[in-house]
């Protein structure tokens, strides 16, 4: 959908008070700590960090490069058994994406080729503000998407389509929160049929809490689960991500040769440095401080969300009318609540906003 220009005018002016309608990672220390522990000083010629780092690179006709992505995915499996409950035996299907969206893409485009094939009209079924993505990539494959009211979910799961697709975050991605009736959605959803839900797991590691059931990847009702450090760690642009699937994929088999190295290394590092709450936990002051500013400049009671660069508002009669549609989420729901991400502000107060100062030279 193309921007207004009173969307562009609200866009800057939440970014302004320090929010975003968008949610930005957010890059900390800790994420450059880790750069440069896998990167090291090469000023004067390689240390022993970038020998490591340059040397994976290597001999590509041993294979060695293989095991990269594995690792990475058993980390991320151990690093998130908190919080999510998974049979790594029921997905034997892995492969490294950059991040969530590359997989979810090719498992909504396999899901509508296997529709033409079988001869049958393909539907994603999605929860109404949920993550963009979503439509965006069914709807590029020609595949028909229906929305419902979250409030819904019980009449959603007895109705939904044999055939169709439903694609599902958790945390989600409506107000950054974990939902608490997602494990019992996908009960629902498991009545002896063939799996049928993408769960996406994006914003996993990035809440202060475990939740109080861990997440049911292991429901029979989930086809693939996808992941991306992204949130978690501020990694947005590096595109570290992966998918573990019930079947294979075959448009992503080449992404276990052609992947991003560096990208796996550092997430690798990352998960092994900082355990599935460390971060969250760290920075919820920062979240706390950054929401009441930004709250105090637009106008609005922020209340933190469980994933930590999130806040949500409840509109009032105090309320900017205009203001509160453009956060609105979903969008055109009157009673919808606000959601707001506090990147800028959260990274400002960090030091991770602005250009890096280079150390002056000893003379």
């Amino acid at each position: 959908m193309q921007s207004t220009s009173q969307d562009i005018d609200f866009d800057r002016l939440v970014k302004d008070a320090g929010g975003s309608k968008t949610v930005y990672a957010l890059v900390t220390p800790e994420t450059e700590a880790a750069k440069h522990l896998i990167l090291g000083n090469c000023s004067a010629g390689p240390d022993a960090a970038r020998r490591v780092h340059l040397e994976q690179f290597r001999e590509a006709w041993t294979g060695k490069q293989f095991k990269s992505h594995e690792i990475l995915i058993e980390r991320w499996t151990a690093w998130t058994a908190p919080m999510v409950a998974m049979s790594a035996a029921d997905f034997p299907w892995r492969y490294p994406t950059s991040g969530a969206s590359e997989a979810l893409f090719h498992l909504i485009a396999q899901y509508g080729n296997r529709a033409h094939k079988e001869r049958f009209a393909p539907e994603v079924h999605i929860f109404a503000g949920e993550y963009e993505g979503y439509r965006a990539y069914a709807e590029a494959c020609g595949i028909a998407v229906v929305e419902h009211a979250r409030a819904d979910w019980e009449a959603v799961a007895a109705q939904l389509p044999a055939s169709a697709l439903f694609c599902l975050s958790q945390p989600s991605a409506i107000d950054g929160n974990v939902w608490s009736d997602a494990n019992a959605f996908l009960a629902l959803v498991d009545n002896g049929r063939e799996p049928r839900v993408l769960l996406d797991l994006t914003y996993v590691g990035a809440t202060a809490e475990l939740p109080a059931q861990r997440i049911s990847a292991d429901c029979g009702a989930v086809l693939a689960v996808t992941f991306s450090l992204s949130k978690p760690f501020g990694v947005y642009y590096d595109r570290i991500g992966g998918v573990l699937c019930r079947h294979p994929v075959p448009s992503l088999l080449g992404n276990q040769w052609f992947k991003n190295l560096t990208s796996l290394q550092l997430g690798t590092a990352l998960i092994d440095r900082h355990a599935v709450l460390d971060l969250p936990r760290k920075y919820r002051p920062v979240q706390q401080e950054a929401l009441l500013r930004i709250g105090r400049s637009l106008g609005l009671t922020l209340r933190p969300s469980d994933v930590y660069v999130l806040a949500t508002a409840v509109a009032d009669s105090s309320t900017d009318p205009q203001l509160a549609a453009f956060l609105r989420r979903p969008a055109g729901h009157p009673a919808a609540t606000l959601r707001i991400c506090l990147t800028p502000a959260m990274a400002q107060m960090i030091g991770t906003a602005g250009p890096i100062k280079i150390a002056e030279a000893s003379p």
